[in-house]
């Protein structure tokens, strides 16, 4: 469950305007109606309805095949549990009212609205029909009636009705199969469909070692650089300035989700770890887009692939900068990050000794069946229980995972570091300074210069605060979505500022099999296969590599929306599964997308469209997947692509022939995405680029981008040690070209062994009509005599 996280309900409060209060719906802070919530109930329920009497003559059929239910007692009490199962609606479970309520906290203005016309046009009579092809409201239509609406919704040939289908019913899904009532310790469905629930978190010896900042204040702050993200490129980044002696200070729009708190389950955790719980998509909705949004970023959540930047990646992007990505020194950088974050393969070697999950195992006898070259995959991990791995994507609790949370951020802190969290960077402010004061800057050009940046920090109990942070350097680590919105709201005037947004598209490649496989145990992501990349004429590369996901059941769920006919025949596919396999095709994209604004000025819109030529260059890894898995057993193999139904050994090649006929449309087949990359690359020339060789922007002095964002193009495979090692060499590009200043590096703070919090309080606050002059301000321009006074610091122990 996901979506674009910057938004508030603050910005989302003047999507309605209510006459009537009675009508508000009060779960999704009133910017929904009863009317709409009602709407949405009613196709929550048409997506999974009471169905006991349909199941009354196969629920026996439907008991699990395990010897322990040939005892009457078990056999009874599964019975039982398979009966409420099938009699349990959305309702039960108020679905809508979970649905309502997560758009409404994540969701940006113009997405909310965009969804309350939708649920306008199934409760309307007449117009209704550009929807559901009745005239009839859908409301009022009798369920059969609805549940045949819905599943010619999915695979019509108007874009609209797909569009809409992809908007509501996979995360109706997600909910209905993760939704935890506040009494509870698990969804009610685990049990029939035979998830087990999560164990709670389990304290762990060690806390991290981190210093943070804790706003209660407007606040005015002092720093020699400002990192802003805590992921691959900001984390490095940090680290090495703070150890260089530099005052650093990083901004983290998420929250400090500690190893001891993590939750493994998804609607818990979803919320606190990623963009939009899980929910961010593109603009159209047709790319399904999972993104970091917490301390440590995506190396928190990730599935701790480790793998190099390949070499013919390397040698394109010398072309553009030789400087950059110069082999000897690009190498060192790998070689430095990848000894910090412990990058080994102890875990996946394949001499048959290797901790491979079931869903690898698989993969890996396909790949051997395909002469593919199935391949360890390097991860970055440390004394990995692997018997208690699986849940990657939602957190590492026991810290084996290396990510940047407990590597680079630990290193940084210890240097004096100090990160705020829950701190949203909204405009980097900019000055142009005297021709004597840029000379002794390092600015013999002139121009705009960095200033520092104004962010918001938000609490726990919905109150805001601002911060202006002045700063000698800023480091935009947001990432791909993120780094070039916060460059557009600052108004830096760069044409190249969101283009070239590369995305790894993901098509899934799903196996029925007749035994348990639980994809969501075990380490996720062991074995890949380069095999069905391929070098063009023009010497680029191209295709896709096989890897396996980490999903578990709300996300398998969801992705399995395909094959929803009705309520009950779904039901009955998700009693099966834990027999379901996944192979994953991630495509070297060519063909970029774009980050622009939303409509509200502060969102970013990802402008993106799986092109043909892409589509086609994933065929031959999917049509290979497909045939092995078949041949190795599989009952059933699909993409997920609505309107075809899985294959079996009789219809494999039928399936094929019928996805290369269908082709790619939007929201017909399921494309997910893990990678975002390109979207302020770096470059030789202003004219094709946004930052130069050493990560600075052509346009601001002292502004970098040390993130996935400066990468030049798509890299081919798992980028995140690709990212660390640009931002490595980005960061020692700064300490080369602007050694430390003696005026503001007079109060570090060496803090090691010890988790901190440093609670900034200021008497002279910025005030908010100073903050809408700035903003007004066309050129951020802001004199240094307006800067209040440095915020007195206290120390105290985290408690």
């Amino acid at each position: 469950m996901s979506s674009t996280s910057n938004n508030t309900n603050n910005s989302t409060t003047t999507t309605t305007t209510t006459s009537n209060k009675n009508d508000a719906h009060t779960e999704s802070n009133g910017i929904f109606t009863m009317t709409e919530y009602k709407t949405l109930s009613i196709i929550c329920d048409t997506l999974f309805s009471d169905d006991s009497e349909i199941a009354l003559n196969e629920i026996e059929a439907l008991l699990p095949k395990n010897p322990k239910y040939s005892d009457e007692n078990h056999k009874e009490h599964q019975l039982n549990i398979l009966k409420e199962y099938f009699k349990r609606k959305s309702s039960d479970l108020d679905v809508a009212g979970q649905f309502l309520k997560l758009i409404a906290t994540t969701k940006s203005s113009s997405q909310i609205s965009d969804l309350k016309t939708l649920l306008g046009l199934f409760s309307t009579t007449g117009a209704g029909i550009i929807l559901t092809g009745q005239f009839s409201s859908f409301v009022n239509l009798p369920l059969k009636s609805r549940q045949q609406v819905l599943s010619m919704m999915k695979s019509s040939s108007n874009p609209i009705r797909r569009q809409a289908f992809k908007a509501i019913v996979p995360l109706v899904i997600s909910i209905y199969y993760s939704v935890i009532g506040q009494s509870e310790t698990s969804n009610p469905n685990w049990d029939a469909v035979g998830y087990d629930t999560p164990s709670p978190p389990e304290q762990i010896p060690g806390e991290e070692k981190l210093s943070f900042i804790k706003i209660t204040s407007e606040t005015s702050l002092k720093a020699d650089v400002v990192v802003i993200g805590s992921g691959a490129g900001g984390g490095v980044t940090a680290a090495l300035l703070a150890e260089a002696g530099y005052k650093v200070i990083v901004l983290e729009k998420g929250s400090y989700i500690s190893s001891n708190n993590m939750t493994w389950k998804e609607s818990e955790a979803f919320p606190l770890l990623y963009e939009q719980a899980g929910t961010l998509t593109s603009d159209d909705l047709s790319v399904n887009i999972l993104a970091g949004n917490c301390l440590g970023g995506g190396t928190t959540v990730n599935w701790t692939a480790s793998i190099r930047t390949p070499d013919i990646i390397l040698e394109e992007w010398r072309k553009q900068c030789p400087n950059a990505f110069d082999s000897i020194k690009f190498n060192n950088a790998l070689d430095s990050v990848s000894s910090r974050l412990n990058v080994n393969t102890i875990d996946t070697v394949l001499d048959g000794t290797g901790s491979h999950n079931k869903n690898n195992r698989i993969l890996e006898q396909a790949l051997r069946d395909l002469d593919a070259d199935p391949q360890p995959i390097p991860r970055n991990t440390k004394n990995c229980d692997t018997t208690q791995c699986g849940s990657c994507s939602m957190g590492c609790r026991s810290k084996s995972k290396q990510s940047s949370m407990v590597t680079y951020l630990e290193d940084c802190c210890s240097k004096g570091g100090q990160i705020i969290t829950n701190c949203q960077a909204e405009e980097i402010t900019t000055t142009i300074p005297s021709a004597a004061a840029a000379a002794s800057n390092g600015n013999n050009t002139g121009g705009q210069t960095v200033h520092g940046v104004i962010a918001y920090v938000s609490t726990p109990d919905g109150l805001k605060y601002r911060v202006f942070i002045k700063a000698h350097i800023v480091v935009c680590s947001a990432g791909a979505l993120h780094t070039p919105t916060l460059l557009l709201k600052s108004r830096i005037k760069n044409n190249n500022i969101g283009s070239n947004l590369y995305l790894h598209p993901v098509i899934p490649i799903i196996g029925e099999h007749t035994q348990s496989v639980e994809l969501w145990k075990g380490p996720p992501m062991t074995v890949i296969s380069k095999k069905y990349q391929k070098v063009l004429t023009n010497g680029k590369n191209t295709g896709s590599i096989l890897e396996t996901p980490n999903a578990h059941i709300a996300l398998s769920g969801s992705n399995c929306a395909f094959v929803w006919e009705d309520s009950f025949s779904f039901k009955k596919q998700m009693l099966r599964a834990r027999n379901f396999s996944a192979f994953i095709s991630i495509c070297r994209d060519t063909v970029p997308g774009k980050i622009r604004l939303d409509k509200d000025g502060r969102s970013p819109k990802i402008q993106y469209k799986l092109s043909e030529r892409d589509w086609k260059s994933m065929m031959p890894a999917v049509e290979a997947s497909l045939r092995t898995l078949i041949k190795n057993g599989a009952v059933e193999a699909a993409i997920p692509m609505n309107g075809l139904k899985p294959a079996n050994q009789d219809t494999i090649e039928q399936y094929i022939k019928s996805i290369k006929s269908i082709g790619y449309k939007s929201n017909q087949t399921v494309i997910l995405s893990a990678h975002q990359m390109g979207s302020c690359r770096m470059g030789s020339s202003k004219s094709n680029s946004v930052v130069n060789e050493n990560g600075e922007s052509w346009d601001v002095k002292r502004l970098f981008i040390a993130d996935g964002s400066v990468l030049p193009s798509s890299v081919g495979v798992n980028p995140m040690i690709t990212i660390y090692a640009i931002s490595h060499i980005i960061a020692n590009q700064i300490i080369q070209l602007y050694p430390l200043p003696n005026t503001l590096n007079q109060n570090n703070v060496n803090i090691s062994g010890i988790s901190t919090t440093i609670t900034a309080t200021n008497s002279n606050s910025t005030s908010n009509n100073n903050d809408n002059n700035n903003n007004n301000n066309n050129n951020n321009n802001i004199n240094d005599d307006n800067i209040n006074s440095p915020t007195e610091i206290a120390y105290e122990r985290d408690n």
